[in-house]
């Protein structure tokens, strides 16, 4: 039996691939290992760059998550006046439909109730075609990675408060190299996320305008200790306004997510979360703290050092997504969204069953099956040989009780037989005083009865409680005698001679004799 599983986030981006191993086991989380690489310059799932990198660090591909990107999923966020699971399942769908630009058969919806009460539900819903998800998945799968779940970029990325302190309003920003994903946490609970073509790169190009240089120098400046207030002094108006859209895009989305009447870019506690690798920009922090009027900072490491240990040293600025991404497929995620549906479900392969992890559980397995069996079969010689050493107990017992017959083939049973026949007779002829029969009574009765005293015995009755005998006497005189005569032995000191006193007309007489069986022993 497995007790631990390994969990690989893997965060696909358009500039570089982030992965994160965990191991989930009964005492929690522990982190395994953390490492990046290149993407293709085309795209970020094509070519060798994905398979060559997980069999060069020997990631664990059996519980992956990935992430569809967020520009090819559409998030909306819905009310309905009820929170009950098996209505919100009807009414998401058939509300999802009518709004969508093409047919609904071709789509992949999903939703998780992110917050509500009694009588009113918010739900986070996200819609994929389906061709979108069947190419990811092709991609992925000819890499040698075919992911257990596929969420949604955005609201993904609220599995980090299971691991980072992220108490009020946050907005958590991936300002990545293409796009900028956004996640808005409300007290520690994803609520909503979106995504905006807008990211790193287009900072650089804006750079390479102003700046007139190549696409490469452009990326080097932007990295270079001091850029943004060099270019906000010199006129760098290009640049500068890239930085301006991402922060317009932040307040946006604060209105966009806000699942509130009223505006949470005023709430006391609001605050802006930065990750990704743009976010590494020197200064870009309090730039966009400027820009936006909220507190805005990179994400740090926690404080807690078990949780801290999650990250095993790396920056979680970069890692941060990759990190979410696999407490999504722990015991501690927060979402709930997986585009692997229907015919996109995930189909398990027990090749792992032969992995060099569970080889030794697999040997000890087969030992342990052998030798199960060899202890079967050693108990069943040794029951065998002593149920036939106790048969010819029997047959010698058997023998030695009746000599005058043959051994049967199973003396044992045989010897049930005639104690229950014993036992018969026993209880028909009746015990008592524990060493008198039935039997023994009417022998020892007939003794008794003097010669001159003439009795007839008509019918006699035996069970196990009583004889009973019908006589017939010459005259009630008889009938006196006997009681006399009873009456003289003390094992007939209970019996009755007067029952059922008839006169027949020749003069006889008739009457009822009653002699217990259940006298106890002192009574003899």
């Amino acid at each position: 039996m497995v007790l631990t599983k390994t969990v690989l986030g893997l965060d696909l981006g358009s500039h570089s691939h982030k992965a994160v191993e965990l191991r989930q086991g009964f005492r929690g989380l522990e982190f395994v290992q953390a490492h990046s690489c290149p993407a293709e310059p085309t795209d970020p799932s094509d070519g060798e760059t994905l398979p060559t990198f997980l069999r060069a660090h020997e990631f664990s591909t059996d519980n992956v998550a990935c992430a569809l990107s967020g520009q090819r999923v559409a998030n909306r966020r819905l009310d309905f006046p009820f929170r009950d699971s098996k209505k919100l399942s009807q009414a998401v769908p058939f509300e999802i439909e009518g709004n969508m630009p093409f047919s609904f058969e071709d789509t992949i919806v999903d939703w998780q109730l992110v917050a509500g009460e009694r009588n009113h539900g918010i739900v986070a819903t996200s819609v994929a075609q389906k061709q979108d998800v069947s190419d990811f998945l092709e991609t992925l799968e000819a890499a040698g990675c075919s992911p257990r779940i596929l969420e949604a970029e955005g609201l993904v990325l609220g599995n980090l408060a299971a691991v980072f302190d992220l108490p009020g309003i946050r907005l958590l920003a991936d300002i990545g190299h293409r796009k900028t994903t956004v996640c808005l946490c409300i007290d520690g609970k994803p609520a909503a996320g979106r995504t905006v073509p807008i990211g790193g790169n287009t900072i650089t190009a804006a750079i390479a305008q102003d700046m007139n240089i190549d696409h490469d120098a452009a990326e080097r400046a932007k990295c270079a200790i001091g850029f943004l207030g060099e270019a906000e002094s010199s006129g760098g108006s290009r640049a500068v306004a890239a930085i301006d859209r991402i922060a317009r895009e932040l307040v946006r989305s604060f209105d966009s997510l806000d699942p509130t009447e009223g505006s949470l870019m005023d709430h006391p506690d609001s605050q802006i979360v930065l990750l990704g690798g743009t976010a590494q920009m020197d200064g870009i922090e309090g730039y966009l703290e400027t820009r936006t009027g909220v507190p805005t900072r990179r994400l740090s490491s926690p404080d807690d050092p078990a949780k801290s240990s999650l990250l095993g040293g790396c920056n979680p600025v970069l890692f941060g997504p990759a990190l979410a991404l696999s407490l999504r497929s722990s015991s501690q995620a927060l979402t709930q969204f997986n585009f692997r549906q229907d015919e996109f479900s995930y189909r398990s392969s027990y090749a792992w069953l032969l992995g060099p992890e569970l080889r030794p559980t697999l040997v000890l397995s087969l030992v342990s099956l052998f030798l199960a069996g060899l202890a079967g079969i050693v108990s069943l010689q040794l029951e065998s040989s002593r149920a036939m050493r106790l048969e010819g107990q029997m047959a010698s017992r058997y023998a030695a009780i009746f000599p005058d017959r043959t051994v049967p083939s199973h003396p044992l049973a045989a010897l049930s037989l005639e104690v229950a026949s014993a036992r018969e007779r026993a209880n028909f002829l009746g015990l008592y005083g524990g060493n008198l029969s039935a039997l023994d009574l009417l022998t020892l009765l007939s003794e008794l009865i003097p010669y001159d005293l003439t009795l007839k015995f008509d019918e006699i009755n035996i069970d196990q409680n009583v004889i009973r005998i019908k006589v017939a006497a010459q005259n009630y005189e008889a009938q006196d005698r006997l009681e006399n005569v009873l009456k003289s032995e003390s094992v007939f000191a209970s019996a009755d001679v007067s029952g059922s006193a008839k006169r027949l007309k020749d003069g006889s007489v008739t009457f009822g004799l009653s002699i217990p069986l259940n006298q106890t022993k002192d009574e003899i």
